[in-house]
């Protein structure tokens, strides 16, 4: 077993996040303000309080933004259960802002990657041409196709969520579906990340099959973009809501035998106790091990 970390570094390099009730929001969730990670000239390190990176395989996580109204700049910050489902599966999180990302993934040299959701512009060539397409990709979108260019380069395993699904799907040709649920759809996908929404078929034999042992589970849906069904580029549709909507990815050809993108947001499930969802991190932190 390999157990990664991060090299050359001591306490005092660390950026830990804090814990910040946002507006609107029944939940902590973990935070820096911007001006922290990006004003103070050094490389950030971003951790949870009380970080060991001797209790796990490091799993990279990148970071997400709120606004809060008290600051002018968005805040880098993280919905909870991501974290805590790493840690329930025996990895340690570490977390990624979108300035230097290269350089933080080499210093933190991590055995997974782990891509969350969110809702941010993507590049527009990734729609089909009349889909209403977002403005011109983000400085976070490019945050996140950094990581994912590093996991294909070192190989390591890869858990895309929600939009980290989407980003696998673009950068591997896929074409994405925009406003899913305008109009009178016959499911809303953005009922919320607690709620069970709707069933999903899984193709048997795929690796979401082989990880959850299950050709239909249960999940929640918070989410207005998906990969198209009709224009997978070099992915493998592996999952699929009742009304056809893409819920699981895998790659024609991955660079690590795990390497799976999924619609839902398993991480909440998992705070419900659900052990079906709580297989894919093992699954990932366990395939980081052997990194």
């Amino acid at each position: 077993m390999t157990t990664t970390r991060c090299p050359n570094s001591t306490k005092t390099n660390f950026l830990e996040l804090r814990q910040i009730r946002y507006p609107g929001t029944d939940f902590d969730s973990w935070y820096l303000p911007a001006e922290e990670v990006d004003g103070n000239g050094r490389l950030p390190l971003i951790t949870l309080p009380g970080f060991n990176a001797g209790t796990g395989p490091l799993i990279a996580v990148l970071l997400a933004q709120d606004k809060h109204p008290d600051r002018q700049e968005a805040d880098y910050s993280l919905h909870p259960d991501y974290a805590s489902a790493i840690e329930k599966a025996g990895g340690t999180p570490v977390f990624i802002s979108y300035d230097r990302v290269r350089e933080q993934l080499e210093a933190w040299q991590p055995s997974g990657i782990l891509l969350p959701g969110g809702d941010f512009a993507f590049p527009p060539e990734w729609f089909a041409p009349g889909d209403a397409p977002q403005p011109a990709g983000s400085r976070r979108a490019n945050a996140y196709l950094e990581m994912a260019a590093y996991a294909k380069s070192c190989k390591l395993p890869t858990l895309g969520i929600c939009g980290g699904e989407q980003i696998l799907g673009g950068m591997n040709g896929a074409k994405l579906r925009h406003s899913l649920n305008q109009g009178s759809p016959q499911i809303n996908h953005r009922q919320g990340g607690y709620v069970p929404a709707h069933t999903i078929q899984i193709v048997p034999g795929s690796l979401l099959h082989e990880i959850t042992g299950a050709l239909e589970l249960t999940v929640n849906s918070a989410h207005h973009e998906a990969v198209r069904a009709d224009m997978p580029g070099d992915c493998l549709i592996t999952a699929v809501s009742p009304d056809g909507i893409v819920e699981a990815i895998e790659l024609r050809r991955p660079w690590h035998r795990m390497v799976l993108g999924v619609q839902w947001h398993p991480e909440r499930l998992v705070k419900l106790g659900d052990q079906a969802e709580l297989k894919l991190f093992k699954h990932l932190v366990e395939e980081s091990r052997h990194v």
